[in-house]
C-alpha cells in the first residue's frame, strides 16, 4: 500500500548571514556594553536593551532589518500596509559553565539573534512545545514528526530569525571561552485586519 506523509502549518526559521566581518567599532561598542552585564537567570545580559539605537550599530541595524524584511514577505506575504519593526534589542554573553535557559519572548511576532563569537559546532536549541501531549512513548530514532528538540549550526555573523513563541535555548559553555549575541524581538507596525470585517487595527511602535 503506497502512503504518504504531508507537513501542515511548518514553524519557519529564517537564517541568513552578515556577510561580512564586525569592524573595530562594532566589536569596541559591543565589549563596552557587556562590560558590566547583569545577571540572566543562567548567563548575562547588557543593561541596555536598545543597542540596536546606538551609531556604532547602524550598518548591523540595516542588514537585520533587510533579513527581518525578507522573513516577514516569505512567511506572512500580506497585502495590508504592515511591516515587522525592530523593538528591543539586546547583547548577550555566555561564559565558560554557562549556559541559556529554554524560553520564549512574550510580546513579540518574530525574535532573531546574531551570532558574534561562537565556538565550532555552536548553535542554538529549538524545543517542540509538548505541554499538550497527554502520552509518553519512547522514540526509537528521531524524525521529523517526533523529534524534541532540534539544533541549527551557526557562526559568527550568522542571523537566525524565528517565531517568538518557539521555545529556544543554548547549551553550556564548556571550554573557557565568551559567547557573545545580539538578540532583538519585533512587533507589527501598521495596518492589520479589515475595516469591512470591524476588525481593523493600526498600531505604531514608537
Amino acid at each position: 500500500m503506497e502512503s504518504e506523509l504531508m507537513n501542515l502549518f511548518a514553524t519557519p526559521l529564517h537564517k541568513s548571514s552578515l556577510n561580512r566581518s564586525f569592524t573595530g567599532i562594532e566589536l569596541q561598542f559591543i565589549k563596552n556594553q557587556l562590560g558590566d552585564p547583569v545577571r540572566a537567570i543562567s548567563n548575562h545580559s547588557s543593561r541596555n536593551k536598545n543597542v540596536l539605537n546606538a551609531d556604532e550599530m547602524q550598518d548591523i541595524r540595516s542588514a537585520l532589518e533587510k533579513s527581518l524584511a525578507d522573513y516577514f514577505k516569505r512567511v506572512f506575504n500580506t497585502a495590508n500596509k504592515v511591516v515587522l519593526e525592530i523593538t528591543q534589542s539586546w547583547l548577550t554573553v555566555t561564559r565558560q559553565g554557562e549556559s541559556h535557559h529554554s524560553h520564549i519572548h512574550p510580546n513579540s511576532i518574530a525574535s532573531g539573534v546574531l551570532y558574534i563569537n561562537v565556538a565550532e559546532n555552536d548553535g542554538i536549541n529549538f524545543y517542540r512545545n509538548e505541554d499538550m501531549l497527554w502520552y509518553d512513548l519512547v522514540r526509537e530514532q528521531e524524525n521529523y514528526y517526533n523529534a524534541s528538540r532540534y539544533f541549527i549550526n551557526a557562526k559568527a555573523g550568522d542571523i537566525i530569525i524565528f517565531p517568538s513563541n518557539v521555545h529556544h535555548g543554548v547549551n553550556a559553555v564548556e571550554a573557557e571561552f565568551e559567547r557573545v549575541s545580539l538578540a532583538f524581538n519585533s512587533f507589527f507596525s501598521g495596518e492589520l485586519g479589515r475595516d469591512e470585517f470591524s476588525n481593523s487595527l493600526k498600531i505604531s511602535i514608537g
